[in-house]
């Protein structure tokens, strides 16, 4: 798709896309039925600066969106965010440990409040995650800056075109370069609500894992992990019941000198970009203590 961002408004090129009707494009772009109504009921979706009707030819016309037509009140705070990657709908930061992504009704400060005020003098754009981490798991968080493709940007993840990887540090020594897959259903724990088991009956979950360093001396190792689905403690109930426990996981794991924080990090992603139409590979740069650990492995 080619476009044109002028403030609020969405400038597409008709003749790059391969749809011919106002349906069609909102079928392959907008596949909320309710976000459909809206811009049509608020005239937010325009031919020709006109207001338009779903079965519209778009042929040879001019196709105008207002990708961000909500306003918020977002507070302005001190605390700064780590952006990583950033474009007309997509932001990209680097969570630190020890905080929420979004609020649990005990926490002040998220990681989305932070992202409120990163956008505190543009408030017309929102700050919704489509996914989270856990509040000890450090690294990449996606969010959606548009309210109109946040639904795109949900199925794309649900179809599995968002691809997250993590590194996992953990007790034990695996062989370089060795891979494997869990594949263990998991479940709510009835006597602990904060915890998850591996249960016959419970929500697939498929863990793609590779050893990528070692350091037999100190009995650890580095794991790399892909998610095909994303259940809550996912990587770290999957690695634990392997007899792989992640370092200083309080949950799963055990506890470690080696490291002064949860040895996992969502270190990379890949994903679809629809507006785009190509592929975004984004890397974030590992915390100077799991980096040090991770050299040390390698050596």
């Amino acid at each position: 798709m080619k476009y044109t961002l002028n403030k609020t408004w969405l400038d597409i090129d008709v003749d790059s896309l391969f749809v011919k009707t106002i349906q069609e494009f909102f079928d392959n772009y907008i596949p909320s039925k309710k976000v459909q109504h809206l811009l049509i009921q608020n005239k937010n979706i325009l031919l020709d600066g006109n207001p338009v009707k779903r079965e519209d030819d778009i042929v040879g016309l001019k196709l105008n969106i207002n990708i961000y037509p909500e306003t918020y009140n977002y507070e302005k705070i001190k605390n700064t965010i780590d952006v990583v990657y950033e474009d007309e709908i997509i932001l990209v930061v680097n969570k630190p440990k020890d905080l929420i992504v979004h609020s649990d009704g005990t926490n002040d400060l998220t990681l989305t409040k932070m992202v409120e005020s990163y956008y505190a003098d543009k408030n017309y754009i929102s700050a919704l995650p489509i996914h989270r981490l856990d509040k000890e798991t450090s690294g990449l968080v996606v969010f959606s800056k548009s309210v109109v493709f946040q639904p795109l940007l949900d199925k794309l993840l649900s179809e599995k075109q968002i691809r997250r990887n993590y590194l996992a540090f953990i007790k034990g020594k695996v062989e370089e370069g060795k891979t494997f897959v869990i594949n263990k259903p998991i479940g709510n724990d009835r006597h602990n609500s904060n915890k998850r088991i591996i249960y016959k009956n419970g929500q697939e979950a498929i863990t793609k894992v590779k050893c990528v360093a070692c350091n037999k001396a100190k009995d650890y190792s580095v794991l790399q992990c892909s998610l095909d689905t994303g259940r809550t403690h996912q990587i770290r109930l999957h690695l634990s019941s392997e007899g792989y426990p992640i370092l200083n996981d309080e949950l799963y794991g055990v506890k470690s000198e080696i490291c002064q924080r949860m040895g996992l990090f969502a270190d990379n992603l890949e994903m679809y970009h629809p507006l785009k139409e190509d592929n975004l590979f984004i890397d974030a740069n590992l915390p100077a203590d799991l980096s040090k650990i991770y050299m040390e492995a390698l050596r």
